[in-house]
């Protein structure tokens, strides 16, 4: 059964070893067919795996965990809003959902080796999963990236490469692909997104599947990995009747790299650099997924200023919760549009990754 779609070109594929994209070039997406079985949840499993019957995993696969997902919601200080505190994961950030999900299908299909181009968060999760399953992992980053990032890629024994741009981690990445090495990554393979549509499970099931379209969701978009796995977990969820809407999808870029924001209201505008490296991706190859999935649900895409971002890093810290910068942004864009109640702010990177006085 066909289970992965290409808008580029109509072709469609099923989950293969070797299947990261289409044969013509362009992302592939999943199509929502998984029905949500409520009682298929294991209830004695509080990590993301509690939904292992809802993932498309390789036949044989068994969990590379480390504990991550189900992440709390704790509210706002208006009372009429959630903070989903998804910076808790163990590598500090929400990419250890897609990582967990992408390296337990890579060690069913036997890979040994993998490499993968990032700024920080997508490679420092992917190098403590790659430890954990034994698999010999290569980080390619910009000279930029943040010293606690690379500090931890280091210590999860990764090999790091560095590049004078992050346009230039994504070309060479392809250079060791083309040697043979697996090409593990957040942006463009379909397991990760099985991985960060859990958070759409979790906001439902936290909120006693009572989320629908009369709430919006903050989630701050580079790549949009986040944000179309959650789409995806909505859709899915939907579908199997579990719940009665989808909610507003509200994707939040930095305004100085806004390239999905320009898009989406067709404008033109300079590609800069960003305190929030996180989401300072220049030509996100899912980009019109992103539009399409935000305007499906209602919702858009907006971009906050940088000392907005700055600004929303020290509200977070006033009352206990530090965040880096991209992990701010959604408070931010939450703040620029009225603080709209019955909102979930998705807070995706733990300070410590980008220390500052």
């Amino acid at each position: 059964m066909a289970e992965l779609f290409c808008d580029a070109c109509g072709r469609q594929w099923s989950l293969e070893r070797d299947l990261w994209r289409c044969s013509c070039g362009a992302p592939l997406r999943w199509q929502p067919f998984v029905r949500f079985d409520p009682s298929a949840i294991e209830s004695g499993d509080w990590t993301l795996w509690r939904y292992r019957a809802m993932l498309r995993l390789p036949e044989g696969a068994n969990p590379v965990s480390l504990g991550e997902g189900v992440t709390p919601i704790v509210p706002t200080p208006d009372g009429r809003s959630w903070l989903k505190l998804d910076f808790l994961n163990p590598t500090g950030s929400f990419k250890d959902r897609g990582a967990s999900v992408l390296v337990t299908g890579l060690k069913a299909w036997g890979v040994e080796e993998v490499a993968e181009d990032s700024s920080g968060n997508a490679g420092v999760a992917l190098s403590a999963y790659a430890k954990a399953a034994g698999i010999k992992c290569k980080i390619f980053v910009p000279q930029g990236a943040s010293p606690g990032k690379v500090a931890a890629l280091n210590r999860f024994g990764a090999e790091v490469v560095f590049c004078s741009t992050r346009q230039e981690a994504a070309e060479r990445v392809m250079d060791a692909v083309r040697s043979g090495t697996y090409y593990a990554s957040h942006t463009w393979h379909p397991l990760y997104l099985q991985g960060t549509k859990t958070v759409a499970y979790e906001l439902a099931e936290q909120f006693s599947w009572e989320i629908d379209d009369r709430w919006s969701v903050f989630i701050p978009v580079g790549n949009g990995d986040l944000l179309l796995g959650i789409h995806l977990g909505f859709q899915e969820l939907l579908a199997s009747h579990v719940v009665k809407g989808v909610p507003r999808l509200i994707g939040v870029q930095a305004l100085a790299c806004a390239p999905i924001f320009a898009a989406a209201h067709n404008l033109t505008l300079p590609l800069n650099k960003t305190v929030a490296e996180g989401v300072a991706v220049t030509n996100p190859p899912r980009l019109r997924q992103i539009i399409s999935a935000v305007r499906e649900t209602g919702g858009d895409i907006v971009a906050v200023s940088e000392p907005a971002i700055l600004n929303a890093v020290d509200e977070l810290a006033s009352f206990g919760i530090w965040v880096e910068p991209t992990g701010a942004i959604a408070w931010a864009a939450w703040n620029q549009l009225g603080k709209p109640p019955n909102s979930v702010l998705l807070l995706t990177g733990a300070g410590w990754k980008v220390l500052r006085p």
